[in-house]
C-alpha cells in the first residue's frame, strides 16, 4: 500500500505513465500527473484517479521546474516521483539525423534529469522516513542494442546510468532511485514516433511470435497496468533495499540474441 505517499507521475496522460497514476491512486497515494493531454488529465482527475494534475511539455525551457512545483503546491509535499515521459523517433547510424540525436536525447534524458533535480530538495525535505524515492521509466533497449533505433537506444542506456548513479549519490539521504525498463508494451509510442498502423500491427506479431519468448504463451504483448503494478512495488515500503537497479518488464526479451 501507498498510504501517506505524494507522488508526481510524468507520463500521465496516457499509455503506461496514466496505468502508473491509475495504480498509485488504486493503492491509496495522491498523484498529480503531468503531461500535454489536458483533456486526458481531467478525465483522470473526473475519474478520481489523479488529485490534481499540471498541462506541461517537458522540453520546453523552465517547464519541468514549473510542473514540479506545481505538483508541490498541489501535494503538500513530495515522497514519490514517476518519469514516466519519453519519446521515440527511429533512425539508424548512417542516415540518422543530428536532430534526430537531440529530440530523443531531450525527450527521454534531460526531461528526466531535469525533473529529478527539482524534485530532489523536495525528496530531501520529506525525509528518510517517508521512503523517498525515484523511479525512471526507461526501456529494454536501454539494456539491449537494436537496430534502427541507435539514438533512442543510447538515450535509454543514459538514463539507466543516470538512475545508477544517482541511487549511489542519494543514498545518504534515503532517497532511493530505481530504473523500469519494459519490452514491447501496447501503447501509442511507436505510432507517435511515425509508426503507421499497418506496420505496428506487424511488429505486434513480431514482438509476440519471434523477440518477447512469454508473449507467444500469453498471446499478447505487455500491457501498460503490469508496468503500473511493478512500479507500485517498487515504490512502496516493501522495497526500501531496493535501489540502484534496472528492472526489465520484457517478456524475456534480453534472454535472446539477434532475431
Amino acid at each position: 500500500m501507498m498510504d501517506g505517499k505524494l507522488a508526481l507521475v510524468t507520463g500521465a496522460s496516457s499509455g503506461i505513465g496514466k496505468a502508473i497514476a491509475q495504480k498509485l491512486t488504486q493503492e491509496g497515494a495522491k498523484v498529480v500527473g503531468t503531461g500535454r493531454n489536458e483533456e486526458s488529465l481531467a478525465q483522470l482527475k473526473a475519474d478520481g484517479d489523479l488529485l490534481g494534475y499540471v498541462v506541461g511539455d517537458l522540453c520546453q525551457d523552465g517547464v519541468c521546474e514549473r510542473i514540479v512545483r506545481e505538483a508541490v503546491e498541489q501535494l503538500g509535499g513530495l515522497t514519490t516521483v514517476i518519469n514516466c515521459a519519453g519519446v521515440l523517433v527511429a533512425g539508424a547510424m548512417g542516415s540518422v539525423s543530428l536532430d534526430n540525436y537531440l529530440f530523443n536525447f531531450r525527450g527521454n534524458v534531460q526531461s528526466t534529469f531535469e525533473v529529478m533535480e527539482h524534485a530532489i530538495p523536495h525528496l530531501r525535505k520529506a525525509g528518510a522516513a517517508s521512503g523517498p524515492c525515484i523511479i525512471n521509466i526507461s526501456s529494454v533497449n536501454g539494456k539491449q542494442s537494436a537496430g534502427g533505433v541507435a539514438t533512442y537506444c543510447a538515450s535509454k542506456a543514459a538514463v539507466d546510468q543516470l538512475t545508477r548513479c544517482a541511487a549511489v549519490d542519494l543514498a545518504p539521504d534515503g532517497i532511493r532511485v530505481v530504473g523500469v525498463n519494459p519490452g514491447v508494451i501496447r501503447t501509442p509510442l511507436q505510432q507517435r514516433g511515425g509508426m503507421s498502423n499497418e506496420a505496428y500491427e506487424k511488429f505486434l506479431e513480431r514482438t509476440i511470435n519471434y523477440t518477447h519468448p512469454i508473449a507467444k504463451a500469453l498471446g499478447r504483448v505487455g500491457e501498460p497496468e503490469e508496468v503500473g503494478e511493478l512500479v507500485a512495488f517498487l515504490a512502496g515500503d516493501k522495497a526500501k533495499f531496493i535501489t540502484g537497479e534496472c528492472i526489465a518488464i520484457d517478456g524475456g526479451r534480453q534472454c535472446l540474441g539477434a532475431r
